[in-house]
């Protein structure tokens, strides 16, 4: 999982991150279904090009979302 290349591509319905649909990055840190209060995989990604701030200016260069947002393109061993 560590590594591995991911790309956001959000909720089937209610996404409310619209503006990050496409962004790519990869695995920094995960939480297992096991350890997190929902029961799904969680990830840290880095982002290859860190996305705008929609509100303060500058960029944000991770973020910390459910797997199921994301389209794995390419698994680390």
């Amino acid at each position: 999982m560590l590594g591995s290349i991911i790309k956001y591509v959000g909720l089937p319905e209610g996404e409310h991150y619209q503006g990050l649909i496409g962004h790519v990055g990869y695995v920094s840190s995960y939480a297992s279904a096991e350890k997190s209060s929902d029961g799904h995989i969680h990830v840290e990604v880095r982002w290859f090009e860190p996305r705008p701030q929609s509100n303060r200016g500058g960029t944000i260069p991770y973020s910390h979302f459910g797997l199921n947002r994301f389209e794995v393109l390419s698994e680390s061993r």
